[in-house]
């Protein structure tokens, strides 16, 4: 092989290891949502309250990319997943879209479905119970904070760091602020 075809091989191939690298602290990250439930497959059931976009960033193509994404039970302390919610997004445009909640209580939208531009109005709505308002929030340095995922601040427990879940109704039958 000659000389400059060897080092355009090499630069080639160093290259491709460098996309295809890993990121020790998203590894991380990952690997502290632990494994799968079990009897639970990949897919739109998998994972119920978990950060769906810590997986689903696009990063690698797959999974697909989400721009929202989240999960809505139906109280704050018994994690019941809230299927056939409604939960309608409202960006800073005034573009919007509804999506349903599935059987794991999850939903979220693609690229080509929703593409926001944050922040977003979140409406969270089921038949018989007063709706939810919310709104995704703006960084402390005046951007907007481009993460569609709910569960980066909805977690438990509820506290100083986060409102808790996204539920329907509050343990003592009263509704989220």
């Amino acid at each position: 092989m000659r000389p400059m075809a060897t080092i355009t091989l090499s630069a080639l191939v160093m290259s491709l290891v460098q996309l295809t690298a890993c990121d020790p602290v998203h590894d991380d990250a990952i690997a502290a949502l632990g494994p799968e439930a079990p009897g639970v497959r990949q897919g739109p059931l998998h994972r119920p309250g978990q950060p769906c976009l810590l997986c689903h960033d696009g990063a690698i193509g797959d999974p697909q990319r989400f721009t929202v994404a989240g999960t809505v039970y139906e109280t704050a302390g018994e994690l019941v997943a809230a299927a056939g919610t409604t939960v309608v997004l409202t960006d800073a445009k005034g573009t919007g879209t509804q999506l349903t909640t599935n059987a794991a209580g999850n939903f979220y939208a693609t690229p080509g479905q929703y593409d926001p531009t944050f922040p977003i109005q979140v409406v969270v709505q089921a038949p018989g119970r007063p709706a939810v308002r919310m709104q995704t929030l703006i960084a402390g340095n005046g951007t907007v904070e481009p993460n569609g995922g709910c569960a980066s601040c909805h977690f438990d427990p509820a506290g100083s760091d986060s409102p808790g879940h996204v539920c329907l109704a509050l343990d003592d039958g009263g509704t989220p602020p």
